[in-house]
């Protein structure tokens, strides 16, 4: 029997968890080969007799190029298939979601699960370390025991969430995926320790950064996924979290947001499409979100490639240095080698 595990790893527990999986089904027998994702992978052509979808959760769901891979998946033709999610908490409609894409793609789901790892999420979160970092893996270990008995009939081993935890997080991960990710590149910043070794830019798995000035430094583009994998394997530790890159950003983000609702009710109230009733209001919601998606447009493109101006010249770029996470440690899962999950050299 053959097993394909197709997994992504930001900075390293989904790996970790792949590797135990692929162990425990090579004892059962399987002949297991593991493919890591990452964004344009193109999945393999045959179907094997198991397919694993191995990926962390992000907003309450998997990575928005995961998703794409699965649904470029060969056609199941009912083949067993399973859903591994690791997270930092609660997964939420994540694992569903990643159901529902296999379903689609003519795969039945035997097994579904989801493993709480230590967090890497810099932006909140201080990563855990010595005796708790241990003790945080031996519990993520311990959680996939769920894919023990994969390989056996019976009733399928199945995560449940529950409906009212899908109503929540179904439209914070819709919303993340089209817009909320592409902003957290824009909160990055590298400082004076960094070598311009370009790590950053070779590891990341949408190839979101880019090198660039006199001394080459990165600069994060709108693809950024969030997957925080250059901040926490920066060697040098050079990449911090913009304290005022971030308020200008999420400042302008509050103000254009809550203009365009004002502008969107206004514009309801004069009545001044030429539909009335239920059309009218979905020609003025379309013109709406149009306007709202080029402020976005703007503010990423135009608004950001001003900052990043200032942030490098002199007399500003102290300023923008001002970060929190300096002060934090770094994550990267013990063994944790990116250059083995589908990452190509710059």
């Amino acid at each position: 029997m053959k097993a394909v595990i197709h997994f992504f790893s930001g900075t390293g527990n989904t790996a970790r968890a792949a590797g135990i999986v692929a162990a425990r089904l090579e004892a059962a027998g399987y002949e297991v080969a593991r493919r890591a994702i990452a964004g344009g992978t193109e999945p393999p052509a045959g179907v094997p007799d198991l397919t694993v979808v191995a990926f962390p959760i992000w907003a309450w769901a998997a990575p928005h190029f995961v998703l794409e891979y699965v649904r470029r998946l060969p056609k199941g033709q009912g083949a067993a298939a399973a859903a591994l999610a690791t997270c930092g908490g609660f997964g939420a409609q994540g694992v569903g979601e990643m159901e529902r894409a296999l379903r689609r793609r003519g795969y039945r789901v035997v097994c579904s699960g989801e493993a709480v790892y230590p967090d890497n999420w810099l932006l909140a979160v201080n990563p855990l370390a010595g005796a708790d970092l241990e003790e945080a893996l031996a519990a993520g270990d311990r959680e996939l025991s769920m894919f023990a008995n994969i390989d056996r009939g019976g009733k399928p081993l199945r995560f449940r969430c529950g409906w009212w935890h899908v109503l929540w997080s179904w439209p914070i991960a819709r919303l993340f995926r089209l817009c909320g990710r592409r902003f957290l590149g824009k909160f990055f910043i590298a400082d004076s320790r960094c070598t311009s070794c370009g790590l950053c830019a070779a590891s990341c798995p949408v190839r979101a950064i880019q090198m660039d000035g006199a001394p080459e430094l990165p600069r994060w583009g709108a693809n950024c996924a969030g997957c925080y994998r250059c901040i926490n394997l920066c060697p040098a530790r050079a990449i911090q979290i913009s304290v005022p890159l971030m308020a200008i950003h999420l400042g302008l983000n509050l103000v254009l947001s809550a203009g365009w609702l004002v502008w969107f009710v206004r514009l309801l109230r004069r009545q001044v499409m030429p539909l009335p009733g239920p059309w009218g209001f979905g020609l003025a919601l379309l013109w709406a979100v149009a306007l709202y998606a080029m402020l976005l447009l703007l503010q990423l493109a135009f608004v950001d490639g001003g900052l990043q101006w200032l942030a490098r010249r002199p007399a500003w770029r102290g300023w923008f240095l001002r970060s929190y996470t300096k002060g934090f440690g770094r994550y990267r899962a013990p063994g944790f080698q990116p250059e083995n999950c589908g990452v190509l050299s710059r």
